[in-house]
């Protein structure tokens, strides 16, 4: 029977609407002309229409600003501009030069505030968009075995995932390296519906904190309303990724002093998706510590950003599935009390002698290699039975992968001949 299509998410649709007026913005007429001129300051001449843009935000909602900027003589008027600048609104084509006190100004604002770009959110209506969005689909058997249907899976193991990312809950993938828990945890945030919205930058009481990450949010083309408020960007639902590297001091926003703006912590770019901390337990920062910093966020769904620039601390939402993969047992990493936290504890095990031929065969689709039976029982007998090997998911792809490259090396087609399996295995597995 063919799969049906994931079902739609049923949380109320957010969209952001741009502002008609100044007061909607969030944003003091002075805060905006801050801005403005930090703009204008590295691009002179802009018309209003341009300057405006800069901002992403419309021209009327700029036009107190720059009139204060033209009132305080910091900007002058240079009549209308032509070209791309041109528009029917004679007040949207008028050019704007900066003066010379005018660039002492921006010299000045800069010094305390160096972020250039689209105009920030009110956190309020961060916080609002986060709860308005929080997933709510059903996943069903039939979806998540779509999603997972590129790896080779027991049905047991697909049972077992099926509610925590229903519930979106913590959890504990564990088990050896190389069997697909870093998939399993992507391809589940395919699971969680629609794209969302989020801002480039929240600001924070009077504090700049920029959000969007072209590293962690991936944009996506989709028919925009009108009067669609262009300081949002829709992304898929984020997955991010923090491996070894990752310390408690991620966790908090972290201030770049030359730029004097703070930039958000990793997980809370993943709101609305999954926080996926990698490789748990080998992390500089130990696994008690990591905990102990999220333990909070986890149950209340909450948590307490600390903008040391600004002596202050604001209570951010938290709506990321949070999933912890190791391969190591989790009992050695943390007591008993920190495990009954993360609920959902799931074993990813090795894949099983049917399994693993399952995947040698698909590995060697993918690669165009036809499957022999006596080249996969060469790759048995030589490197596997003699050293009592465990099976791993990853093994077939990357074995073939490296006897595709040394076929190409040599000029020879790739085929499972027992001199390029050698070639291939010789340089992939470890020789005692």
């Amino acid at each position: 029977m063919a799969i049906q299509p994931p079902p739609q998410a049923t949380s109320p649709e957010f969209v952001p609407i741009a502002p008609a007026r100044i007061e909607d913005s969030g944003l003091p007429v002075a805060r905006l002309a801050d801005l403005l001129l930090k703009h204008i300051y590295f691009k002179s001449p802009l018309s209003a229409k341009d300057w405006a843009a800069a901002t992403c935000l419309p021209y009327q909602t700029v036009t107190p600003a720059i009139q204060s900027l033209v009132e305080q003589g910091w900007v002058q008027t240079i009549g209308r501009m032509a070209g791309p600048s041109m528009s029917h609104d004679f007040g949207e084509s008028l050019g704007y030069l900066i003066s010379d006190p005018g660039r002492l100004r921006a010299r000045d604002v800069l010094a305390r505030d160096h972020y250039i770009g689209p105009a920030p959110v009110p956190f309020a209506q961060y916080e609002t968009s986060v709860r308005a969005q929080v997933s709510q689909a059903d996943v069903t058997a039939a979806w998540l075995t779509r999603a997972l249907q590129h790896l080779t899976l027991s049905p047991d193991l697909l049972v077992q995932l099926g509610p925590p990312v229903n519930a979106r809950a913590p959890l504990f993938l564990y088990g050896a390296p190389g069997n697909g828990k870093t998939t399993i945890a992507e391809a589940c945030a395919e699971l969680l519906g629609e794209p969302i919205y989020i801002p480039y930058a929240i600001d924070i009481e009077g504090q700049v904190m920029r959000l969007y990450d072209p590293l962690h949010h991936q944009r996506v083309n989709r028919q925009l309303p009108m009067n669609f408020d262009s300081r949002w960007v829709c992304v898929k639902r984020p997955f991010v990724k923090a491996g070894g590297e990752l310390t408690t001091a991620q966790l908090s926003p972290s201030f770049d002093p030359l730029m004097r703006y703070y930039e958000a912590p990793i997980h809370l770019k993943a709101n609305g998706g999954i926080f996926l901390l990698d490789d748990f337990g080998r992390q500089d920062s130990s696994p008690r510590a990591l905990l102990n910093r999220l333990i909070v966020a986890l149950e209340r769904r909450i948590d307490y950003l600390t903008l040391a620039g600004a002596g202050m601390a604001v209570g951010a939402p938290f709506e990321a599935m949070v999933v912890f993969s190791t391969n190591l047992e989790p009992g050695s990493l943390v007591d008993e009390a920190f495990l009954r936290r993360v609920r959902y504890k799931i074993h990813v095990p090795d894949p099983t002698p049917t399994e693993f031929r399952q995947i040698f065969e698909r590995s060697c689709k993918e690669f165009e290699i036809v499957f022999t039976e006596p080249g996969y029982n060469y790759v048995l007998d030589r490197y596997y039975k003699p050293f009592k090997r465990p099976f791993r998911g990853c093994q077939p792809r990357d074995i073939l992968n490296q006897l595709d490259e040394v076929a190409y090396f040599l000029g020879r087609p790739p085929r499972l001949d027992p001199d390029l399996i050698d070639l291939a295995c010789r340089s992939y597995f470890v020789q005692a």
